[in-house]
């Protein structure tokens, strides 16, 4: 049986497959790089474990990440909140990208990245719920 995702609801679901896993790790490095986070930060979006700095090192240097749902998925919610951020801030690249490190009321005074650091465990779903967060944010203004 073969596995799919779908970023967009209104497209085909994309096979999980290593072809995916390239196009999604280009975006997942990219991103990562203008919201300028950490390497612990950026396994813990990804859903690896921060100490294996040489599996993060191999996938960053091949630009892809590891074929797998989680991963697709986590990558899917990280593609949402950019695109959200870009809707709220169009003339301003700085502040789009500096938010998941700016403390927020809607968070207790901390940031997007310590929201979801908090619980590592449940690292998906506070990425999810950021994401969701940002989507009503988006709609309601």
């Amino acid at each position: 049986m073969k596995q799919s995702y779908c970023l967009d609801p209104s497209l085909p679901p994309a096979e999980v497959n290593k072809e995916s896993a390239k196009v999604l790790g280009k975006a997942f490095w990219n991103l990562v790089n203008l919201y300028n986070l950490t390497r612990e930060e950026q396994a813990l979006l990804l859903g690896v474990k921060p100490e294996n700095r040489q599996r993060l090192n191999s996938l960053q240097s091949k630009q892809e990440i590891p074929v797998d749902p989680d991963k697709f998925q986590r990558v899917g919610n990280l593609l949402g909140i950019h695109k959200s951020l870009r809707i709220m801030f169009p003339h301003n690249r700085e502040l789009a990208y500096a938010w998941m490190k700016t403390p927020r009321d809607i968070f207790h005074n901390q940031s997007a990245m310590q929201f979801i650091a908090n619980d590592p465990v449940n690292s998906f779903a506070r990425l999810f719920t950021v994401r969701r967060i940002l989507d009503q944010m988006r709609v309601n203004d």
